[in-house]
């Protein structure tokens, strides 16, 4: 079923699973062009993820990140889920709750900003794309300011999942989230991100470490693009999966790796071809060297017909595993929306992957794989590195 509210809320109810508890993700478009503005919807977020008001039987939180708000919500009957989750999107906490969301969120962002991996996503996003809102990094002094824009359900999508019938589930959304109104000035969307420049490897130092990190991005298509589903079996058999090309030569061959895998990073709009690896510090160069080979090897040796084959059959197998819950297969769903996409896409994507032909991929891995497409990050110690990076 799929209904749009005279609000502009989109509501997608889908049958799935026995079980009598229901699933619903709320993906709120909200864009951050400015760090403060990031820090005040992540507490508004927290806000909501701490609500003790909402229907006692229904677990509720929210996240949000520079581009929007997803609030998850699951509980054992369709009318109370909506109400609480109506409640939430429309209330407005008091001083007695933001305080203890405002604290709580402070002692995340501390703890995130001493992860390294974390530290190295952000010094990625702004070697990548600069000063582009992407690469705000909030800390526990911006967090200060509440949110003066209220949530927006012009351009949301409320994704809900249970065992009734989908028109029953859509009304008891409609009904309770109805009333829910507009904001007069809704925010502009943030500026698209700037394609990526081939060929600028960077080395983040980090004296001492132990162990390298290799983070790189190329430019891809989107998921809508006719070409995408050729370039994910070409991704797969780069690295996607352990029977992969970078899997076998740097992991099980070569022993540099603790671990190297490839995905799509994908944003409004945008999307990119990832490669990450950690290696030990005496092996980042020689690591490096094997992975720019086995991309040159995507052009010079094409993949095989055992290969796509290998990779289509692991996608569409992992796809349905990983989708069979019906939390995953809401959240994957809600995840569409986020990245500028018809969340039903994802319906009709395992047609579209058995479909490619092996002609499609090898001609996507000549396209896309060239090491001089790729740009990145390698935190390491500069002392280990016997000569400048490159791939």
């Amino acid at each position: 079923m799929d209904r749009t509210l005279a609000n502009g809320l989109r509501v997608l109810a889908l049958r799935h699973g026995v079980t009598p508890l229901v699933e619903a993700r709320l993906h709120l478009p909200r864009p951050c062009p400015a760090r403060g503005d990031l820090a005040s919807s992540m507490l508004l977020a927290a806000c909501l993820s701490r609500r003790e008001d909402v229907e006692s039987d229904v677990e509720l939180e929210a996240a949000a990140d520079v581009h929007q708000m997803t609030v998850t919500a699951h509980g054992p009957e369709p009318r109370s889920l909506a109400a609480a989750l109506a409640q939430a999107v429309r209330a407005v906490p008091g001083e007695a709750e933001v305080e203890p969301a405002r604290g709580q969120l402070t002692a995340q962002l501390k703890m995130v900003r001493a992860h390294p991996d974390i530290t190295v996503r952000h010094e990625l996003a702004r070697h990548l794309f600069g000063d582009h809102p992407v690469a705000f990094q909030v800390s526990e002094e911006d967090v200060g300011r509440w949110p003066e824009r209220p949530l927006d359900p012009s351009g949301a999508v409320l994704v809900i999942l249970g065992r009734d019938d989908p028109e029953s589930l859509a009304d008891a959304a409609g009904e309770a989230l109805a009333g829910w109104p507009t904001p007069p000035c809704p925010a502009p969307p943030l500026p698209p991100l700037p394609p990526i420049e081939g060929g600028r490897l960077a080395l983040l130092p980090r004296p001492g470490a132990p162990q390298s990190r290799v983070r790189l991005r190329a430019q891809a298509v989107t998921v809508g693009h006719p070409r995408y589903p050729a370039l994910f079996l070409a991704l797969n058999v780069l690295g996607g999966y352990l029977s992969s090309r970078l899997s076998r030569s740097l992991r099980e061959d070569k022993g540099y790796v603790y671990g190297v895998t490839t995905f799509f990073d994908t944003h409004p709009g945008s999307a990119l071809l990832a490669i990450e690896a950690d290696t030990a510090a005496a092996t980042t160069g020689a690591a490096l060297e094997v992975l720019a080979a086995e991309l040159r090897r995507m052009r010079t040796h094409p993949p095989t017909e055992r290969e796509i084959d290998s990779a289509r059959a692991y996608a569409l197998g992992s796809m349905a595993t990983r989708l069979a819950p019906r939390a995953a297969f809401a959240s994957a769903l809600a995840d569409m929306a986020a990245k500028g996409r018809d969340p039903l896409w994802l319906l009709d994507f395992p047609r579209r992957l058995a479909a490619v032909s092996s002609r499609d991929v090898v001609a996507a891995a000549k396209d896309f794989f060239a090491p001089g497409r790729f740009s990145g990050l390698v935190a390491a110690d500069p002392g280990t590195l016997a000569s400048p990076l490159s791939l």
